[in-house]
C-alpha cells in the first residue's frame, strides 16, 4: 500500500473512531419536566381506600397529573440510556401513617427504563454517657434514607425531545399502598398511569 493511500485509511479510521466516541458521549441534562398521570383506575383505587397522593416541593399536583422539575443527570441521545433526576418527591397517606418518596431518579439501561427513589431506611439510635460523672445518658436517632424501586416503564415512546411511557408499581410500591390501606389492594405490575418526560439537553 501507497503511503498517500495509507495515510488517507488511517485518517478514515481516526475520523470514524472519533465520531463512534462522539455519538456514545452521554449529553448532560440541565432541566426539564417529568410528569406522571395517574388513570382513572389509579385514583379510584386510592380514593376507595381513603389514600392521598401530594407533592413536596417543588414538584407540583395539578389533578391527577404530578409535576417534577428536572435537576440535572446525563442521556445518551442515540441508545436512550443514563439517569434524569428530579427535584421533589410525593407523600402516601392513610390519614394516620405517612411514606415519602423523594427525589425520584429516572434511570434507563440495557434491562429497561425504571423510576427510583428515596425512603426513609433503618433508624439508628446512638447513646452515650455524658457529665462529669456519665450519669447522665443522652441518644440521637439517626435515619437513613435507602433507595428503592419505585415503578418501571414500559411502552416507552419518543418523539423529539419528549419521551412517553406507561408507569408500572414495583413490589415495593404495591406493598406500600397495601399497608397503608390495611389490604390487599395492589400489586406489582399494576398500571399506575403514565409518564411524559421532557428533559432540557445542553
Amino acid at each position: 500500500m501507497s503511503r498517500v493511500r495509507m495515510t488517507a485509511a488511517v485518517t478514515a479510521l481516526v475520523s470514524f473512531a472519533f465520531a463512534a466516541v462522539a455519538l456514545a458521549a452521554p449529553t448532560k441534562v440541565t432541566g426539564g419536566t417529568t410528569q406522571i398521570t395517574a388513570s382513572t383506575g389509579a385514583v379510584t383505587l386510592l380514593s376507595d381506600n381513603h389514600l392521598t397522593v401530594t407533592p413536596i416541593a417543588p414538584a407540583t399536583a395539578s389533578g391527577a397529573t404530578y409535576t417534577f422539575p428536572i435537576s440535572g443527570g446525563s442521556l445518551n441521545v442515540t441508545t436512550l440510556r443514563g439517569v434524569i433526576r428530579d427535584k421533589g418527591g410525593l407523600q402516601i397517606s392513610n390519614g394516620t401513617k405517612t411514606v415519602t418518596l423523594r427525589q425520584p431518579l429516572l434511570v434507563s439501561t440495557a434491562q429497561g427504563a425504571s423510576i427510583d427513589a428515596l425512603a426513609r431506611g433503618p433508624v439508628v439510635r446512638i447513646c452515650r454517657h455524658i457529665g462529669r460523672r456519665h450519669l447522665r445518658l443522652r441518644c440521637t436517632l439517626i435515619v437513613h434514607l435507602a433507595t428503592v424501586r419505585i415503578a418501571r416503564l414500559t411502552n416507552v415512546k419518543v418523539s423529539s425531545d419528549t419521551a412517553t411511557a406507561t408507569v408500572n408499581i414495583t413490589a415495593f410500591t404495591a406493598g406500600v399502598i397495601n399497608r397503608l390501606a390495611g389490604k390487599q389492594v395492589a400489586a406489582a405490575g399494576n398500571t399506575l398511569g403514565t409518564a411524559t418526560i421532557a428533559p432540557t439537553l445542553q
